[in-house]
């Protein structure tokens, strides 16, 4: 039990410290923590930005591919390590504090899937290839036979700062 208790610490601590954003002022400001659907919401609430969403088919817009790329990539990425962090977190207080391999591989799965889609169409780049590795680095550890514990191995969270850095570099603030 001690293990399971301190693999779930390391696996927060990693999704944690990988899925934390600029956003977390919004969730904490309102009390409730911001979701994908209300994430894809507010770029529609604002008509003056440029839509740099993907689509369902993971295509990139026609202006994001002239040159935003790396944005809707950090962004995509940055959504999707939301996500992770509030499955992750409604899992953990609903098992009390535990997490079961199975709920870890699917939050897991949901995140590679989620970079992958945007990294479908976007063209090589600094920022690509550390979102390619964190994909890589969760892809691995959702098919570990205990993905808590793969995922607080220092590979994913050096993924998750080199995408952070690549991102920034880009001029897109995130933090993972």
């Amino acid at each position: 039990m001690r293990t399971r208790v301190t693999s779930a610490v390391l696996f927060t601590a990693a999704v944690l410290s990988l899925a934390a954003c600029s956003d977390d002022d919004k969730t904490e400001a309102s009390g409730t923590p911001t979701t994908a659907a209300t994430s894809a919401s507010a770029p529609a609430a604002t008509s003056s930005a440029p839509d740099v969403s993907i689509s369902e088919s993971g295509a990139i817009p026609g202006s994001a591919a002239n040159g935003s790329a790396d944005k809707v990539v950090c962004e995509a990425s940055n959504t999707a390590g939301e996500a992770m962090k509030t499955a992750m977190l409604k899992i953990m207080k609903a098992g009390n504090g535990d997490i079961k391999p199975a709920d870890a591989k699917a939050i897991l799965d949901d995140f590679t899937k989620s970079v992958n889609q945007a990294l479908d169409q976007a063209p090589e780049s600094t920022v690509s290839t550390a979102a390619q590795k964190v994909a890589d680095e969760a892809a691995k550890a959702a098919s570990a036979a205990d993905p808590v514990e793969a995922a607080a191995a220092p590979g994913f969270e050096k993924a998750g700062t080199e995408l952070t850095a690549a991102c920034k570099a880009a001029g897109i603030s995130v933090n993972f």
